[in-house]
Formats: C-alpha cells, structure tokens, sequence
C-alpha cells in the first residue's frame, strides 16, 4: 500500500512539475553587483578599482565549475572543509568584516530571506557559510564577532575564515573578483547557490537579496533531486510541498498555491478511483471464474 501510494505522489509531483517551467540557471540581481568602497568619482589610473563586467563575466564563468576542497576555520576555530557541507544544497556569500554599510546589509538581507525560505523548504534542506576572504583580518574571532553583532542566529549557517594562501584560489573557484583600495575593498555583492554534489548551480547577485531569488534556484536544485535522494514517501510529500508553493511579492514571502493543491489533490483522488475501480473489478472477475469452475461439480454432484 505504501508504494503504490508512494507511486500515486510521485506521478501527481511529476504532472504537476510538467505545467511549472523551472527555468536553468541564470544571473538574478536586486541593487548593484559591485560594492564601492569608495562611492566617490575616481579618475582613471589614480585609484584601483573593480572592473565591473569582467567581474560579472568571472561569477558567470564559475557556473558548473566543482568547487574546491579546501580547509578552512569556523568561528570557534574548528577545521572544517567545503565537502563537509555536500549532500545538501550550500549557499555561499564572501565577506570581510571590516566593512561596516554593505556587507552587514547584504549579510542581514541575506539572513531574512533564508527565514523565509526555511518556512518554504524547511531548515533543514539547505546549509548557508559566509567566508571572509580578508585574511589574517577575518579569523575565527573576527568572524564570530561579526556574526554576533549582526544577529545571525541559524543553526545551519556557518562563518568561515579560509587559510591566507588559499583566498586566491577560493575566491577565483566561485568568480568571486575583490580589489583592494585605499578604503577597503571593492567586491562582487551577491551569493553563490552550490548543488548537493559541491558543484556551481547559480549565482544571485545584489546588496538586498530577496527570499525569491534564492529560492527559485533551490526549489530546482530539490525538485531535481535525483530518485535515489527522493525514493523515500516522506521525501516525494515533501517535493510535492516545496512545489505547492508560490512567492507573494505583497508580503516578500513564499506562501501555498491552494489552486494547485487542490489540483494534485484532484489527481490523487481521480487516481485512487481508478485504482480501486480496477481493484473492485478484478476482484468480481476473479470471483466469477471461481463460482464458474464449482458450478460443473455441483451440477455432476447432484446427477450421481
């Protein structure tokens, strides 16, 4: 009964998602992709500066790209390494801590939007790390301290500090592109959406990142799961309740498509029919060849 309840779910997910067009990985932004750290006007040659579009084309060019197992710290100075979080999907945003306007924004704006998609996927089907990538400035305690400032309470959401060699090639794994400049650094504002298998999904760029733009990725990277991470019956529910759901630009949250519940519920009921109808019809078949097999030795009984 299980299975083929299992099975009923699973074609209702699958019908469902045929009429919902997931659309593939592309650039998603709200506000500028690049911080300033000094918004000021600079003329040409005089102070560095971050090239905007080749900073864009290096975040695009690391989609698709398996991210490197390098060890880094969490803020309680444990060793941790990048395939410690696979499995699920990651969403990774660098920061540095000694920026005080738009890395707190970002990072805060970040941290409502994963409240949201908690009530969405639930908690527990996705992790968040933020690296600081200005080393040996965002260590341990720096990071844990920025964490705590800021009132990042999460219970999947780590803040990470890379070892001070491994920056370069972290940051260019993800397309992560940072200059230095007199006033601090100028970066790419944005997070980095990372598959089960530790590999490149998506990139969503901007300083005030919303619960739709991260969720559009991640509802893919679920719903996409393979079969051997969605056999289970609790695990095709709950594809069927990440798919019922739809984001309310009124409210900046996700909340259920009770049209199409009731759509799936529809289909679950017209199925269920079909397959008691064929159950109840085999079952009077069955019968009637049995009553249809006595009848001869009844009627050669009674003539002895």
């Amino acid at each position: 009964m299980g299975s083929a309840l299992a099975a009923l779910v699973l074609s209702v997910s699958f019908a469902a998602s045929a009429g919902e067009t997931v659309a593939p990985a592309t650039k998603s932004a709200a506000g500028p992709i690049v911080e300033r750290a000094d918004p000021a006007p600079r003329e040409a040659g005089t102070v560095p500066a971050l090239d905007e579009s080749a900073a864009l084309r290096a975040a695009e060019a690391a989609i698709g790209r398996i991210v490197p197992d390098l060890p880094l710290l969490d803020r309680s100075g444990r060793p941790v390494r990048l395939s410690d979080y696979r499995g699920k999907p990651l969403l990774v945003s660098f920061i540095y801590t000694g920026c005080f306007q738009v890395c707190p924004t970002q990072t805060r704006s970040l941290y409502e939007a994963v409240k949201g998609l908690d009530r969405l996927l639930g908690e527990h089907q996705f992790n968040v790390v933020s690296i600081g990538f200005n080393q040996p400035f965002d260590s341990p305690d720096a990071m844990r301290s920025f964490a705590r400032q800021h009132r990042i309470e999460h219970r999947n959401w780590e803040f990470l500090s890379p070892p001070r060699q491994s920056v370069e090639e972290l940051t260019r794994a993800f397309g992560f592109s940072f200059v230095a400049t007199p006033a601090g650094f100028d970066h790419v504002l944005g997070v980095t959406v990372v598959d089960a298998e530790g590999r490149i999904h998506a990139q969503v760029y901007g300083d005030r990142l919303r619960a739709d733009q991260l969720g559009a990725p991640l509802r893919q990277l679920l719903l996409n799961a393979p079969p051997a991470a969605a056999s289970t019956l609790a695990a095709m529910v709950e594809r069927v309740r990440i798919l019922c759901t739809v984001y309310d630009p009124d409210t900046g949250e996700y909340r259920y498509d009770w049209k199409l519940i009731f759509e799936i519920i529809g289909g679950l009921l017209f199925f269920s029919s079909v397959a008691l109808y064929f159950l109840f019809e085999w079952r009077d078949q069955r019968r009637a060849r049995r009553l249809s097999c006595n009848a001869p030795r009844q009627a050669s009984g009674s003539t002895a």
